[in-house]
């Protein structure tokens, strides 16, 4: 997609859907399908000039094929372009890769360019971005110096001060800040797993996660407990000069009742 440079871009990050394979079931007490699509129908109505979607992975949580066609179908009838990138719990074999997972993926909006990273070990819950992904990205980086990047990728980098899902972040943190530490066009990197909302500044960088459309996890908890916060989604408005606003919008109508006292999932 190689659009105008005049204009600014809204791109809408969602995250963690963990959908099932039928979309009557539930997960850990409530129906992830209900719940994305409340969400969905609140982005549409609110935000009508949307330029992408981008899926911070966890899409399903029942990774099997009618789950992910399921998604597809949907999206598609939205007549907006959308991307994701995988989480631990999806499946490699069925996930709908851009074009191919072992593919560093880029996608162009004017002056700004996305770049999609897979985090995603097959058997783990942690993630890696493995050498072949660096070495791409950092050629990308190279080849498009001149554009403003944002990077997504499913597992968070940084500490989220909350032990039990800190165990579970991107392992190889230091290898990935090592490539975005030689270049200045890097304006962001956006982040799913951790089921909230978060924001730290590294060398410059803008690190962001963001709600999941389905459950919550608590803040700064030392052991896995769910939150009673809504269920939300992010706005990136990425801007012609090559600054950004963005912030987190929380569907209050599309909270169910959850079992906080669910011990893992």
């Amino acid at each position: 997609m190689t659009l105008n440079n005049e204009k600014n871009w809204t791109i809408i990050q969602i995250s963690d859907t963990h959908l099932m394979d039928q979309d009557h079931l539930e997960f850990v007490r409530m129906n992830p399908e209900q719940s994305f699509h409340h969400v969905m129908q609140h982005i549409v109505e609110r935000h009508p000039q949307i330029d992408a979607f981008v899926h911070t992975g966890d899409l399903a949580q029942v990774p099997v094929p009618r789950t992910y066609q399921r998604y597809l179908d949907f999206m598609q009838s939205l007549k907006t372009p959308f991307y994701q990138v995988p989480g631990n719990h999806d499946n490699a074999e069925h996930f709908p890769f851009h074009q191919q997972q072992n593919k560093v993926h880029v996608i162009h909006f004017g002056p700004w360019s996305m770049v999609l990273l897979n985090s995603a070990v097959k058997g783990k819950i942690d993630g890696w971005v493995d050498e072949a992904q660096l070495n791409q990205l950092e050629q990308i980086l190279q080849e498009f110096a001149q554009q403003h990047i944002v990077i997504a990728c499913h597992h968070h980098p940084f500490e989220m001060q909350s032990k039990w899902i800190d165990q579970h972040k991107l392992k190889n943190t230091q290898d990935l800040t090592a490539v975005l530490a030689k270049y200045h066009n890097v304006k962001i990197v956006l982040s799913g797993h951790v089921h909230q909302e978060s924001w730290r500044e590294w060398h410059g960088i803008q690190f962001y996660s963001t709600p999941s459309t389905s459950v919550q996890f608590k803040p700064l908890s030392d052991h896995f407990a769910l939150d009673e916060q809504a269920p939300g989604y992010r706005i990136l408005q990425l801007n012609a000069d090559g600054s950004h606003e963005t912030h987190v919008e929380r569907v209050l109508h599309a909270q169910q009742k959850i079992n906080v006292e669910i011990s893992g999932y």
